[in-house]
């Protein structure tokens, strides 16, 4: 699926191949670093539940605070839309978790479904509109476009 190394988003040498360690694995849900450019790769494996949304979302802010990252890119096109409790939990306790840590810029990748997308840009909405996000979000739909950001 992906692989296990990428471009390194360093701005001084842009195609460094850097590798990415595994820290957390499941059968929904992956989190990657690579540590020497402080950026953290997750993918949702497939759509979830919202035990495994919270599971997922506290595993990433672990992660995020024991490795520092400060750029992130979440690839979130295999999920649907969520249930209310999953979006009541990431627009009011997940933001805020992250916002606790390192983390400068999250670049969301999203479903190219308009339903599924809408679904997930509303979360970041409502935790911006609440004041608890301290770090950018941006959605994409395009990859490059997604990495390009983070490394501006």
């Amino acid at each position: 699926m992906f692989s296990t190394f990428a471009f390194s988003l360093s701005p001084l040498n842009s195609t460094e191949l850097m590798p990415f360690e595994i820290k957390y694995e499941s059968d929904f849900y992956r989190i990657e670093v690579d540590a020497a450019n402080t950026l953290l790769r997750a993918t949702w494996l497939r759509n979830v539940n919202d035990r495994e949304m919270i599971t997922g979302g506290t595993k990433l802010f672990e992660v995020c605070c024991d490795t520092k990252v400060e750029r992130a890119i979440a690839y979130m096109q295999a999920l649907g839309a969520l249930n209310p409790e999953a979006k009541e939990w990431m627009s009011t306790k997940f933001y805020k978790l992250l916002s606790l840590t390192p983390l400068k810029k999250l670049a969301r990748i999203l479903p190219s479904s308009l339903f599924h997308r809408l679904s997930l840009e509303s979360v970041v909405t409502r935790a911006e509109a609440l004041g608890v996000t301290k770090f950018t979000v941006k959605n994409f739909v395009d990859q490059d476009q997604a990495l390009e950001w983070l490394v501006e």
